[in-house]
C-alpha cells in the first residue's frame, strides 16, 4: 500500500504534460469560432503566447512538486505580468509590474471595450482596449481551466466552460452550423476527457502492479478491459458527432409566431453603425405591421440630434412613465390637416429597449412591462422592459400640409435646442459648397431640401454596403461625409448624415431618425388590414427638418430605398384614405414634437427623482471601478480572514483549558508554511523538528509538548486545565510567529493569504 502511494504521484506528474497539451487543444478549438465575433489580428498571437506560457509554467511547476495553490498563484501572476508587458509596458515598472499610471489606464480601457462590445456588431475590429480585455479574459479562463482539469481533476466541469465559450459566436452572429469547427471542438473535448482518464488509469494500474505479482496480472486484465471500454466509448462518441452533424440540421424548425419571440433576436444600434448590422450573414423577420393607413408606415425607434463632427448621439431628453397622455398631442397651425391612423406592431425577433413605432405617435397601448415616453422626439424607451415578443397598438396623428403650405412655412430654430443646428468648427468646406451648388436658384427652404433629396436619389449616386468599407469612409463624421460626396456610393447612414449636415449648413435645424423601413406586404390580412413584414436588413436611418407651424418633416435621400414623402397641391381634392381627420391642437408653440433640451438628460433607468442629488460625473464613473477593486481585494483576503477566525477559536478553546486546541494551531501553522506532517508522528517527534528551526523558540515548543502529553496521557481532567491552557495558548502563538519567521517572504505571504489547511480536504 505504502509503495503504491509513493509511486502514484510519479505517474500523475508524468500525466501533467499530456493533460496540459490536451487542454491547449481544447481551448484552441473553443476559441477558434470567436473569430466570427472579433476580427483576427495581433491580439490572437498575444493570446496564444499567453495561453501557452500559462499552461507550460503550470506543467513545469508540477514536475517540481510545487503545491497546487502555489501553481495557480504563479499562473495568475504570470498572466498579469504578460498582459502588462504586452499592453502596458510603457507605464509598467520593470516592464511587468503595474504602476499607478498603469492602473489609471484601466477605467478607460474597460469603458472603451464595453462600449465597443455593446454598440459594435460582429466581427469587431480589435483595438487596444478590446485586445486587453480579450487577452486578459482568455488568460483568466486558462488559469481556471488549468486548475479545474489538472489540479482538481474535474474535466467535465471544464468542458461545460469550454462549451459556453464555443457558443458565444452562435449566440452573437446567427449563422448555419460550421461543421468543421464543431467536429474539431467535439473531438478536442473527447481528447481532453480521455487524456485525464488515462492518467488516472495508469496510476491505478501502477499501484496494483506494485502490490503483488497477482496484482500485475490483474492490472493486465484491467488494461485489456479498459482498452475494450475505450474502443466502445470512442465508437459511441463518433456516432454522436455524426448524428449531430447529419441528423440535427434536417430536423424541422419551429416557425416564428407573431407576438412570441423565437429564433435569433436582432437589436437596434442607435449609434449609426448600421452598416455592420446590415451586413449580418443571416436575415430574419424582426416584426410585422398592419394599419388602416393607405400604406405601411416607417417605424421610428430613436432620434439623433447632437453631432460633434465624428458621431451622432441618441437624444436622451426628459422622460415620463408611458401613459395614454405621456407623448402629448401633435400641434400645428390651425389650417393644416391632421389625420389619425392606427397601426398594430407585432415583434417577432427583435430585442431592444427602443420601441419601433410609427410617427408622430400620440398613444401606445397594450405594451407589457415598464416603458417610458420621451415627448421631445415621440419615442418610447424600455424602463427595464424589452421589445421581444411584444404586440402593441399605436395611434398616430399625421400632419399633412399641402405643397403650398410647406413651401410657405419655411424652417425655423425658434424654441428648439441648439443641438439641432450646431456644426463642428473644423469641417471640410466641400460639404457646404456642394449644398449651396445643388440648391442654387431654389427660393423656399422646402424647395432647397427637395432639390437635395432629388440629387441624392439621382443617377449620380449608388446604394452600396461595401463601397464605404473599401474606400475607408464607413462612418457618419464630417470626413466620411466629404468622402461620400466624392465617391457617391454608400448606404443610408451616409445619405442621412450628409443630408442633415448639408441642411444645417443652409441654416436649417435637422436631426436623424433610426428605425425601420415600411417592409413588404405578405398577402395576408387581419381584420381587413394588410400585414407587412419587416426584415432585419430594413434597419434604416433618415433625416428630418423642422418647419414652422408643421413640426419635424421627414425626407428620404437614400438612393433606391424607401419613398420620399409627397404633398398635394391645394387645388387637388382631398382623398378619403381611411383615416379620421382631427383638429390641430392650438398650442402656443406649434411643434409636432418638442425639442430636446440643451443638456443631455439621463436615460429612464437613471433619471433622478425630484429633490434628490446624483453623484458628479467623475464620482459616478469612479464608483463602479472602486466597487470592483474593493470586491477583488475582499475576495483575495477571504482565505486569510477565515484562517484568522479559525485561529481565534483555537486560542479561545485553549485558554478555556483545551490544550489539544493549542497543539492543533501549531500543526496547522506548520502545514501552512509547507512543513510535511504525518498523522502517525508523535507530538514530541514533531516538536523536535520544530525546535530545530532557528526562529522557533525551543523552550516554548518543549513546554507545549509537555502540556500536550499530560493532556493526552494524564488523568481524566488534565486536558481541561484552564491555567495550563492559557500558557499553552501563549506558547502556541509564539511558535506560530517563529514558524512564519523561519520561512522565506513568499512562503510566509502564502501561508497568511492562502493557508493550505483551508483546502486540506
Amino acid at each position: 500500500m505504502r509503495r503504491s502511494e509513493v509511486r502514484r504521484p510519479e505517474v500523475r506528474r508524468s500525466g501533467h504534460v499530456r493533460l496540459a497539451l490536451a487542454l491547449l487543444v481544447a481551448i484552441a478549438a473553443a476559441v477558434l469560432p470567436l473569430l466570427r465575433v472579433v476580427a483576427a489580428g495581433p491580439w490572437l498571437a498575444a493570446a496564444a503566447a499567453v495561453v501557452v506560457a500559462i499552461l507550460g509554467t503550470g506543467a513545469a511547476l508540477r514536475r517540481l512538486r510545487t503545491p497546487a495553490v502555489l501553481v495557480t498563484l504563479a499562473e495568475l501572476l504570470l498572466a498579469g505580468a504578460l498582459v502588462t508587458a504586452i499592453y502596458f509596458g510603457g507605464t509598467a515598472l520593470l516592464l511587468v509590474i503595474p504602476s499607478p499610471g498603469t492602473i489609471a489606464e484601466l477605467p478607460a480601457i474597460a469603458a472603451g471595450a464595453a462600449d465597443q462590445i455593446i454598440t459594435g456588431v460582429a466581427p469587431l475590429e480589435v483595438g487596444r482596449a478590446l485586445a486587453v480585455v480579450t487577452v486578459s479574459a482568455l488568460a483568466a479562463l486558462t488559469v481556471l481551466l488549468d486548475h479545474t482539469v489538472i489540479t482538481a481533476r474535474m474535466p467535465l466541469l471544464a468542458a461545460v466552460a469550454l462549451v459556453a465559450v464555443w457558443l458565444i459566436p452562435a449566440l452573437s452572429v446567427p449563422a448555419p452550423l460550421d461543421i468543421a469547427t464543431f467536429v474539431a471542438f467535439a473531438a478536442s473535448l473527447l481528447l481532453l476527457l480521455r487524456t485525464e482518464t488515462r492518467t488516472r488509469e495508469r496510476a491505478l494500474v501502477a499501484a496494483a502492479a506494485s502490490r503483488t505479482p497477482s496484482g500485475a496480472a490483474a492490472s493486465a486484465t484491467s488494461g485489456r478491459s479498459s482498452r475494450t471500454g475505450s474502443a466502445l466509448a470512442a465508437g459511441l462518441a463518433v456516432a454522436a458527432i455524426v448524428a449531430t452533424v447529419a441528423v440535427v440540421p434536417e430536423l424541422p424548425r419551429p416557425a416564428p409566431r407573431v407576438g412570441i419571440g423565437t429564433g435569433p433576436a436582432t437589436t437596434i444600434n442607435p449609434n449609426l453603425e448600421l452598416g455592420d448590422d446590415l451586413r449580418r450573414p443571416t436575415e430574419v423577420e424582426v416584426l410585422t405591421t398592419r394599419t388602416n393607413a393607405p400604406s405601411a408606415p416607417y417605424l421610428r425607434a430613436t432620434t439623433l440630434s447632437r453631432f460633434d463632427g465624428r458621431v451622432w448621439e441618441p437624444d436622451r431628453d426628459e422622460t415620463a412613465p408611458l401613459t395614454p397622455e405621456a407623448l402629448g398631442p401633435v400641434v400645428a397651425d390651425p389650417d393644416i390637416r391632421i389625420t389619425e391612423y392606427r397601426t398594430t406592431v407585432a415583434i417577432t425577433q427583435l430585442s431592444s429597449t427602443w420601441l419601433p413605432i410609427p410617427s408622430p405617435a400620440v398613444r401606445v397601448d397594450d405594451l407589457a412591462g415598464s416603458w417610458a415616453a420621451m415627448p421631445s422626439n415621440r419615442t418610447v424607451i424600455g424602463d427595464g422592459a424589452d421589445t421581444q415578443g411584444q404586440e402593441y397598438v399605436t395611434t398616430t396623428h399625421v400632419v399633412r400640409p399641402t405643397l403650398e403650405q410647406i413651401q410657405a412655412a419655411g424652417t425655423t430654430a425658434e424654441g428648439l435646442s441648439e443641438s439641432v443646428t450646431q456644426l463642428p468648427e473644423a469641417m471640410p468646406p466641400s460639404i457646404e459648397r456642394t449644398a449651396r451648388e445643388i440648391t442654387a436658384g431654389e427660393v423656399t427652404a422646402y424647395d432647397q431640401l427637395a432639390a437635395l433629396q432629388r440629387w441624392f436619389r439621382g443617377s449620380d449616386f449608388r446604394y452600396s454596403l461595401d463601397a464605404p468599407v473599401a474606400d475607408g469612409f464607413d462612418g457618419s463624421g464630417v470626413d466620411a461625409i466629404a468622402d461620400f460626396l466624392e465617391v457617391r456610393s454608400g448606404y443610408c447612414v451616409h445619405y442621412a448624415s450628409a443630408f442633415a449636415v448639408m441642411a444645417r449648413t443652409l441654416g436649417m435645424p435637422s436631426r436623424i431618425v433610426v428605425g425601420y423601413l415600411p417592409g413588404s406586404l405578405t398577402g395576408r390580412s387581419v381584420d381587413g388590414e394588410s400585414v407587412a413584414s419587416v426584415m432585419s436588413s430594413q434597419l434604416h436611418s433618415w433625416p428630418e427638418v423642422y418647419f414652422a407651424g408643421i413640426g419635424w418633416v421627414p425626407f428620404e435621400p437614400t438612393n433606391s430605398l424607401g419613398a420620399p414623402p409627397t404633398y398635394q397641391r391645394s387645388t387637388q381634392p382631398v382623398p378619403d384614405d381611411g383615416g379620421e381627420d382631427v383638429t390641430p391642437d392650438p398650442a402656443p408653440q406649434p411643434t409636432a414634437s418638442a425639442a430636446p433640451s440643451d443638456a443631455a438628460a439621463p436615460s429612464p433607468a437613471t433619471t433622478a427623482a425630484p429633490g434628490t442629488t446624483s453623484p458628479t460625473p467623475s464620482v459616478a464613473v469612479a464608483l463602479p471601478y472602486a466597487g470592483v477593486v474593493l470586491g477583488a481585494v475582499a475576495l483575495l483576503l477571504l482565505p486569510a480572514l477565515l484562517a484568522a477566525v479559525r485561529r481565534h477559536r483555537q486560542l479561545s478553546a485553549a485558554r478555556g483549558g483545551n490544550i489539544l486546541a493549542a497543539w492543533q494551531l501549531v500543526r496547522d501553522s506548520a502545514r501552512d508554511v509547507g512543513l510535511p506532517l504525518s498523522d502517525a508522528e508523535s507530538p514530541r517527534a514533531l516538536g523536535t523538528r520544530l525546535s530545530a528551526l532557528p526562529a522557533v523558540p525551543a523552550e516554548r515548543v518543549a513546554a507545549l509538548v509537555d502540556a500536550v502529553e499530560r493532556a493526552g496521557f494524564g488523568r481524566p481532567g488534565d486536558g481541561m486545565d484552564i491555567s495550563a491552557g492559557g500558557a499553552a495558548a501563549a506558547d502556541a502563538a509564539e511558535v506560530r510567529r517563529g514558524l512564519l519567521a523561519s520561512v522565506s517572504t513568499p512562503r510566509r505571504l502564502t501561508a497568511i493569504l492562502l493557508p493550505r489547511t483551508l483546502v486540506r480536504a
